[in-house]
């Protein structure tokens, strides 16, 4: 399982660096959108309220209520009215006793924006942008300017953009973190499917690999020496290797299916198919097959595939019984469980974690003798795992005790 997650950690590393580059790319670009919307949206609502207190400084002209010092024109602001003549009415407190801080004056009755360089501000001069608008008042006409201070506009969108240089990184790396776990657990069910297929390929070049040399030096040694050969004893060791390779493959193909994912779910009278498995064993077993405990238990799955579980399971337990294989089937809330024991020598400790395991041989003589792959076991955990059950050997003396527990449908 190792070795696959350490081959795909490249791929892991490539596939999160893109994606984080194509991220901070859409980051940067949303920052810049961001900046730019809201120093859009900045510079219109602070020319809209410049030119509403403009608007409403004209008023207070108009009334004659207007007083020497503009106090209504907001923070970081300047106003300023100015007369006919060039006299200055009244004037923001910031401005002091400064002249006309520009002599702009608006064509018509409609306020005009103006952009003025260096205009005081106490002991300081800045850049503000002005609305001006024409007013008539006791005195005659009037310019009143309200305008609010470009660099302070500047100061609040660049703390807009200081703080997205300090949070855009942030989540960048968070976003990265988590793009390496998802891309990671996405990756999984492909390495995993490149393991067992590597699996399935390694294990049926390994399993073919000695019943075809065998296969290939019986033919070899017949056609060397024909005159001494037992062509039907070769005829008969040939076909026996057959058998054997062709079953090797028929459990190899059954096991890459039960990988393709979860079985099509239809009602399954698990106790018909228990029972119509031992009748067929009892016709050629040596034991005794007891299943007298055998009760009712639907299930969802695959009938076929169910019928491969049982038979592997009790073909197994009468190989090695000494006299007696005891099934049992009981269902509850929680599901089937299917229990399949027998009265032989049992597992060797050694061996309990490995009974499941493709190829796995406890006796390589006998399973020779046999005819055994070594992948009954391993087919029953792999259909009980894509029916959503699970297959498991439990401790027991004497024999050996199986039990297969499956979800109710």
């Amino acid at each position: 399982m190792a070795e696959p997650r350490a081959t795909s950690r490249p791929l892991q590393w490539r596939l999160t660096a893109v994606a984080a580059l194509v991220l901070a790319a859409i980051l940067a670009l949303a920052a810049v959108t961001i900046v730019l919307l809201f120093q859009r949206s900045l510079l219109a609502t602070t020319d809209e309220l410049s030119r509403t207190r403009a608007l409403d400084v004209a008023a207070a002209v108009e009334g004659d209520v207007l007083s020497k010092v503009l106090v209504d024109v907001g923070d970081d602001s300047v106003g300023q009215v100015v007369g006919a003549d060039g006299r200055v009415l009244a004037a923001s407190a910031n401005l002091g006793d400064a002249g006309p801080i520009t002599d702009l004056r608006p064509e018509g009755d409609e306020p005009a924006a103006y952009d003025l360089k260096d205009v005081r501000d106490d002991d300081e001069t800045e850049d503000y942008r002005v609305w001006a608008v024409t007013a008539s008042g006791p005195e005659g006409a009037a310019v009143v300017y309200v305008g609010h201070s470009n660099e302070a506009l500047v100061e609040t969108v660049a703390s807009l953009m200081g703080a997205l240089a300090l949070g855009l990184p942030l989540v960048l790396v968070l976003a990265t973190a988590l793009l390496w776990t998802l891309i990671g657990r996405t990756l999984r069910p492909v390495e995993e499917a490149h393991r067992r297929q590597r699996a399935f390929v390694a294990d049926a070049a390994h399993e073919l690999q000695s019943p075809l040399a065998a296969y290939r030096t019986a033919i070899e040694v017949g056609l060397e020496h024909p005159a001494s050969t037992d062509w039907a004893q070769t005829a008969r060791g040939l076909l026996a290797d057959g058998d054997r390779m062709e079953q090797l493959v028929r459990d190899l193909l059954f096991l890459a299916r039960q990988d393709e994912g979860p079985a099509t779910p239809r009602l399954v009278d698990l106790d018909d198919v228990v029972l119509e498995e031992a009748r067929r064993l009892r016709a050629s077993a040596r034991v005794e097959i007891d299943t007298s405990g055998v009760s009712a238990a639907p299930v969802a799955g695959s009938r076929s595939d169910l019928g491969r579980l049982v038979r592997n399971l009790l073909a197994n337990a009468e190989q090695h019984a000494t006299s007696r294989v005891t099934v049992s089937l009981t269902s509850d809330a929680a599901g089937a469980r299917l229990v399949v024991a027998d009265d032989g020598p049992g597992v060797a400790a050694e061996h309990r974690d490995r009974v499941f395991d493709r190829f796995f041989r406890g006796d390589e003589s006998r399973a020779h003798e046999t005819g055994s792959t070594g992948l009954g076991l391993a087919i029953v955990r792999a259909v009980a795992g894509r029916h959503g059950g699970t297959a498991t050997l439990e401790e027991t003396s004497p024999g050996a005790t199986f039990v297969v527990q499956l979800p109710s449908r």
